[in-house]
């Protein structure tokens, strides 16, 4: 009976051991889903500092439906662009803006930034 209890016992130990030791492993590693603190851009409530924003330039101003890009509308290595006072920007629909070439424009549309190219919506003269 004495045996049998110690061997119950050993197995009891080593199970709780080795669940203890798995939950050591997961808290050493970092989860790659979750980002790490320094990549989130959720405020901490407890410092008081407002999260930051992106600042904008002249040109661009926010919408609900995407930004507003404005510019003059130039042919440049074959293609349109909207060359802006601080950046050109390549333009994803070459029929909207083939009709504007030479003029002031204001253009609606969503930026990849990666690319610099603005997903045009609309685009309207400006004078």
């Amino acid at each position: 009976m004495k045996k049998a209890t110690t061997i119950l016992m050993t197995f009891a130990l080593a199970g709780v051991l080795s669940t203890l030791s798995f939950a050591q492993q997961d808290q050493s590693q970092p989860d790659q889903s979750q980002p790490s603190p320094s990549t989130q851009s959720a405020p901490d409530p407890s410092s008081g500092q407002q999260p930051s924003t992106p600042s904008q330039d002249s040109s661009t101003t926010q919408d609900p439906r995407g930004s507003s890009f404005n510019g003059m509308i130039v042919k440049a290595a074959g293609k349109y662009v909207l060359n802006s006072t601080d950046t050109t920007y390549q333009l994803d629909d070459q029929k909207k803006a083939k009709q504007f070439v030479g003029q002031n424009v204001k253009i609606n549309g969503t930026l990849d930034a990666s690319t610099n190219m603005i997903h045009v919506s609309d685009v309207s003269p400006t004078n």
